[in-house]
């Protein structure tokens, strides 16, 4: 934590300061001025216009550079740039002592996430990465039952962004290059999908992946489809697509007591989860009998609706919901659970993704080590024909 944080006080306010004026960065701006215990002090952009076009916004300062920003002492700063520049000024603000949350996707790859780990090592500042859907009451509820085994033990999962992007969405140029975003929808669009399901499911172990390149003017992947296996026996299947006209993200998890899954888009509400609990053993009995008949859960089954007796107060998973747990957790000087080393196993997973597309093979999580191919980028290193060659099966 930078060196004002040692001294907060429930009362005071949070300073904060933003990186990025781009599209993003008002979701960042916009929690950020609805939260009473929050103070922003600054913003910065490559482009000047912009950064003064937020100030005016949003009732703050635009300042030229980073150091400027940081030198107001904030006690934290949104990097909301594009993907493929994230380290530089990361980097920067933690060599200054000042603590930030990263948007999504934290890195472009797993040695630039290293790079940062070591500076937030070396920094009295720390880094959060921006995975929102851990944070909404649905998320956290499911997380509590899943990991204290009421809702019984995870043997099936499915994973699902199917999303719908037009050629025109890829006209910037930071977008469709591996420079500019990193990686295809698998790491841009996906990941958020992908984070909760390891955040409910728990470590991965292996991946069989293929990525295609079907329609969009990209360098990289616009569907990727997978087969994942877990620390802890269960299988899951993971899909991301830009596609998909009619958009839908979706988890779903199978356990010994029934399915529990959410259905939403872009974030979801209490009333987005549900859960049904597994047939009672007479019902089980008759399923597959009459093809017109669906059978779901009993409703007097004895364990009771432990998923409903669960609800409280419904957040959702906007980055309204991290950014306010954020601030109670800084103010409070509670720890922050998504640190780059607890949201490594993410970008670990889609790494092994790609290396499995990429190659045809079965990729290990402890294969991503240093030395590894895709360690560093996540093309692996190949020719764009060769990547080109391995998407459209050419």
């Amino acid at each position: 934590m930078s060196p004002r944080q040692g001294d907060l006080r429930p009362g005071d306010r949070l300073r904060v300061g933003i990186v990025g004026c781009g599209g993003i960065g008002n979701s960042h701006a916009r929690a950020y001025r609805a939260n009473p215990q929050v103070e922003l002090v600054g913003v910065v952009d490559v482009i000047p216009d912009r950064a003064e076009n937020y100030a005016r916004d949003y009732a703050t300062t635009a300042y030229s550079s980073i150091a400027e920003l940081a030198d107001q002492q904030p006690d934290l700063v949104s990097v909301a740039t594009p993907p493929g520049s994230h380290v530089g000024p990361t980097v920067e603000l933690l060599q200054r002592g000042r603590s930030v949350l990263l948007e999504k996707p934290p890195t472009a790859n797993l040695a630039d996430l290293d790079t940062l780990i070591a500076a937030d090592e070396a920094s009295d500042g720390t880094v959060y990465g921006v995975f929102q859907h851990r944070h909404g009451s649905g998320a956290r509820r499911a997380h509590e039952l899943l990991t204290s085994g009421a809702l019984g033990r995870p043997q099936v999962a499915v994973c699902e962004t199917l999303w719908y992007r037009p050629d025109s969405y890829f006209l910037p140029d930071w977008r469709g290059n591996w420079a500019g975003e990193g990686g295809g929808p698998t790491l841009g669009h996906g990941i958020h999908q992908i984070d909760l399901l390891l955040h409910l499911m728990g470590p991965w172990t292996s991946v069989q992946a293929q990525s295609s390149r079907l329609a969009r003017p990209v360098e990289f992947e616009d569907v990727s489809l997978a087969m994942i296996t877990f620390a802890g026996g269960a299988v899951g299947t993971i899909v991301t697509s830009l596609l998909s006209p009619r958009e839908l993200s979706r988890v779903r998890i199978d356990t010994t007591s029934g399915t529990l899954e959410v259905d939403h888009l872009y974030g979801y509400r209490d009333a987005d989860w549900s859960w049904i609990p597994a047939p009672e053993a007479a019902t089980a009995l008759r399923n597959g009998r009459d093809p017109g008949e669906q059978t779901t859960g009993d409703p007097s089954a004895p364990v009771g609706d432990v998923w409903g007796d669960s609800r409280s107060v419904d957040v959702p998973s906007n980055h309204a919901a991290q950014i306010n747990r954020l601030v109670d957790d800084l103010l409070a000087g509670r720890p922050h659970e998504t640190t780059l080393s607890a949201v490594r196993p993410t970008m670990e997973l889609v790494t092994a993704l790609y290396a499995s597309s990429l190659t045809g093979t079965t990729v290990h999580r402890h294969d991503l080590a240093p030395g590894h191919p895709h360690y560093a980028r996540l093309d692996g290193g190949l020719s764009a024909d060769a990547v080109t060659a391995r998407l459209v099966g050419a």
